[in-house]
């Protein structure tokens, strides 16, 4: 009975994570196996890209109510200030293993910024512990805003 509430229960919580970005298909780009970008071309050989990326990296094996909700407030983050200066994705890695060393990803979920400039990468950025503070929504908000700004040096939009 236990295993089944937990089954059921990690069900959920991934049909949460997959509804949550359906809606903002428009601005991300999901993991579907068929459709996800590719090391490539997200980072190697950008060409014809112009704007920075930002990637949610996550592990389906791995979610946790936290992380759940902290992929809603980055997601929020970045569709509510960047859908003009940001091309955003959301990748899990469980299904692209590849991207693990090549961006040295060691927690169940990271957020990666990638320069991009005229066709080419210049540099990228992990955020890390992106569950911390998730209670202190506004605090989170401002806090990861600044990172993005810093970083990739913009302003968001709102």
């Amino acid at each position: 009975m236990r295993s089944t509430t937990i089954a059921c229960f990690i069900g959920l919580v991934i049909f949460c994570i997959s509804w949550n970005f359906t809606d903002t298909s428009a601005f991300f780009q999901t993991s579907k196996a068929e459709d996800a970008p590719t090391l490539e071309n997200l980072y190697i050989n950008p060409e014809g890209k112009t704007k920075p990326e930002a990637i949610i990296f996550y592990n389906t094996a791995n979610i946790t109510p936290r992380i759940n909700q902290a992929i809603s407030l980055i997601s929020t983050i970045l569709t509510a200030n960047y859908t003009t200066e940001i091309q955003a994705y959301l990748i899990n890695i469980e299904q692209h293993p590849e991207f693990i060393s090549a961006f040295n990803l060691s927690e169940p979920l990271t957020l990666v910024l990638i320069r991009i400039s005229d066709g080419a990468a210049f540099g990228y950025e992990n955020i890390t512990d992106l569950t911390d503070g998730i209670d202190d929504t506004p605090s989170y908000m401002q806090m990861l805003t600044e990172k993005i700004d810093n970083f990739l040096s913009i302003q968001a939009e709102n």
